[in-house]
């Protein structure tokens, strides 16, 4: 199989797939062919296309929240399923060509994902530094070392110590992140298809798109969760396109479709909303099991599904010949 990743290689994107293959059987990751992107939209378009099998992208950050570029590639495309997801502990680096003075530098460059994490550090140590955006840190780290060494003068790279490592970078500071134990989300997408089998400890991804211009959609379709005892764990709002004021809803919420509690929400969902997406369930990679109500459990489900089908066997087929 081609798993595609945004790219270059040392990105946390990388990471996280190559984190991926190792839980895989041993002959299945060994045959693995690894595939860099610059974007996750061209990774998503090729593996729409059949270019390559998968795709592991960033969804979530600890402190950033939800990762826009992938959020949006996620809500407008209808053929592809979330099958796993993989968490990074994110710690960063500030690496240049040579040793170089703080003081001495007049450029840093990072993904802007990355810089929003070191943003205090960067204001405290490098206040005078102009801050550019590169496509991944990795690509940061990359350029950098290829530049010609007086272009490279004054120009420092925010990236991960592998990065660093692997382009033959010095490192100028360590652990230069704001917040300690930063951790970012990254999902496995497939082409649509086989949905991984309920493990117990479960999660599943959707968007909703609202009825337009309702009073209390937002709160209707949060109340069919709450009904059905399904927890949210994460809800981010993307605009649509069309118009201003339009807004989708990607949600992950707690448990697998063949839950009869989710799989209830979602149909009740399906009913009110004019587009249900429905990205997948998958393993959690944590392993939690989610809380659930004795009342929101399966047999409670089947149980009730069977009283009422007892109660309309019971319902007198109506004759014709007695109507008034």
């Amino acid at each position: 199989m081609r798993y595609g990743f945004l790219g270059p290689e040392t990105t946390f994107t990388h990471q996280a797939l190559l984190q991926a293959l190792a839980v895989m059987p041993e002959e299945f990751a060994a045959a693995a062919e690894l595939v860099p992107f610059s974007s996750v939209a061209t990774a998503a378009a090729d593996l729409r296309a059949g270019d390559i099998d998968a795709l592991m992208a960033p969804i979530e950050n600890s402190v950033e929240g939800g990762v826009s570029g992938t959020l949006d590639v996620l809500a407008a495309t209808d053929s592809i399923t979330i099958v796993a997801e993989q968490t990074v502990q994110i710690t960063f680096v500030l690496a240049a060509r040579e040793d170089t003075a703080l003081d001495q530098l007049t450029s840093v460059s990072s993904h802007p994902h990355a810089q929003a994490q070191v943003q205090g550090w960067l204001r405290e140590q490098v206040p005078g530094a102009h801050i550019a955006a590169a496509s991944s840190t990795a690509a940061a780290a990359r350029d950098l070392a290829a530049a010609e060494a007086g272009a490279a003068r004054g120009r420092a790279a925010v990236c991960s110590p592998l990065a660093a490592e692997h382009f033959g970078l010095a490192v100028l500071a360590e652990g230069i992140e704001d917040y300690e134990g930063a951790t970012t989300r990254f999902v496995l997408v497939t082409r649509e298809g086989r949905i991984p089998a309920r493990t117990g400890a479960d999660k599943s991804t959707l968007v909703l798109q609202l009825p337009h211009d309702r009073s209390g959609a937002l709160l209707e379709a949060l109340e069919i969760l709450t009904s059905n005892g399904v927890n949210m764990s994460r809800i981010e709002s993307r605009p649509i396109g069309d118009f201003l004021g339009r807004y989708s809803f990607s949600l992950d919420i707690e448990g697998h479709i063949e839950d009869r509690r989710v799989a209830a929400a979602l149909r009740a969902l399906h009913r009110l909303c004019p587009v249900v997406h429905y990205l997948g369930s998958y393993p959690r990679v944590d392993g939690r099991r989610a809380e659930v109500r004795e009342d929101f459990a399966d047999h409670a489900y089947d149980d009730a599904h069977a009283w009422m089908q007892r109660l309309t066997e019971m319902i007198t087929p109506s004759d014709p010949s007695t109507e008034i």
